[in-house]
């Protein structure tokens, strides 16, 4: 459909329901326990100065540098 198609009906953005049109594609907000519990599993997941974090930072800063060899 073409905006100057007479079918097609204008809504002003001051008169859509956001909410509504998220809903009508699947969207379905989380509950407050889901957040609750999402954030007790990312507080208690794996603290930043843990050695595993440590490892995968000396891991990339171990990674050299890609060069571009231009020969002669």
């Amino acid at each position: 459909m073409r905006l100057l198609d007479p079918r097609f009906k204008y809504i002003p953005a001051a008169h859509t329901d956001v909410a509504a049109t998220w809903r009508r594609f699947g969207f379905r907000p989380t509950t407050e326990a889901e957040r609750r519990s999402r954030k007790l599993r990312d507080d208690t997941a794996m603290p930043e100065d843990s050695p595993r974090t440590n490892a995968r930072e000396r891991r990339r800063r171990r990674r050299p540098n890609l060069t571009l060899a231009v020969n002669e």
